[in-house]
């Protein structure tokens, strides 16, 4: 039996596949909630991020004479743009779908009580 048979033997007896399909599902809804989190806080923080931005470019404009102002209020209103973007990312209190699970996938049943695969060399 060569190495990689017995590396698929381990991956199947360990099931992998599965952990794997629930990390990934754990993964996308931390990053969903993050977005959404993201969103709530540029849709709250709007008018402080409008007033920063505007005191910046004041700055910039100052120092340089005006001659960037072009170039810094299209970076300006670049940014209003990703922050009003970020912004229709904040959540909604819609019911859950099914696409979204009103609880969090049951975890994965405890692995065998056989050695790992794989154990870092101790130090």
């Amino acid at each position: 039996m060569s190495f990689l048979d017995k590396a698929k033997q381990k991956a199947e007896e360990y099931d992998l596949q599965t952990k794997a399909q629930h990390l990934a599902e754990a993964a996308e809804k931390a990053a969903k909630d993050a977005v959404h989190k993201a969103g709530d806080l540029a849709h709250d923080k709007r008018d402080t991020v409008l007033s920063r931005l505007d005191t910046v470019a004041a700055k910039v404009d100052a120092k340089t004479d005006g001659k960037y102002a072009d170039k810094v209020a299209k970076a300006k209103e670049q940014l209003v743009k990703g922050v009003d973007k970020l912004a229709e990312q904040r959540h909604t209190s819609a019911p859950p779908t099914a696409e979204t699970p009103s609880e969090p996938p049951a975890p994965p049943p405890p692995p065998p009580s056989e050695p790992p695969l794989f154990e870092p060399p101790a130090r």
